[in-house]
C-alpha cells in the first residue's frame, strides 16, 4: 500500500467523526484530489468518502452492539449529520436499520431480558 494512502487512512481514522474534506486529506499527504483518489481506489478499491462512510458504519454497528447510547447519541459521536442517509446505507450493508440491529444484537437484547427479569422478580 502506498505510504501516503496509508497516511491519509490513519488521518480519516484518528477523525472519522469530523468532515474531513478530501481536499484536505490531499493537502495532508502533499498531492491533488485526484491523485488522492486515483491511489486510494488503486490500494483500497473505494474513494476517501466511501472509506470514510464505511468505517462510520463499522463503528456504528460497534457501538450499536457494545453500547448503551441511542442511536442519536452514536450519529453525533462518529460525526452523521444526515440521520436518514445514514440509516438507508446501514440498512442497505447490514440489511436491517440501526434499531432493528440493535434489537437484534447483544447488548440491547441482553438488558431487555435483565429488566424483564428484574421487572418479574419485583411483581412476585
Amino acid at each position: 500500500m502506498d505510504q501516503r494512502v496509508q497516511r491519509v487512512k490513519t488521518l480519516i481514522e484518528s477523525n472519522f467523526d469530523r468532515d474531513l474534506s478530501v481536499s484536505e486529506m490531499a493537502r495532508f499527504v502533499d498531492l491533488s484530489v485526484s491523485h488522492l483518489q486515483h491511489l486510494f481506489k488503486s490500494d483500497l478499491e473505494q474513494s476517501p468518502a466511501q472509506y470514510v462512510q464505511a468505517l462510520r458504519l463499522e463503528r456504528a454497528r460497534e457501538l450499536l452492539e457494545t453500547s448503551s447510547l441511542s442511536v442519536k447519541q452514536i450519529l453525533i459521536r462518529i460525526g452523521v449529520k444526515d440521520r436518514s442517509n445514514f440509516e438507508r446505507r446501514f440498512k442497505h450493508v447490514y440489511k436491517l436499520t440501526p434499531v432493528q440491529y440493535r434489537r437484534m444484537t447483544g447488548l440491547h437484547a441482553t438488558r431487555n431480558m435483565t429488566d424483564h427479569a428484574t421487572a418479574e422478580t419485583a411483581i412476585h
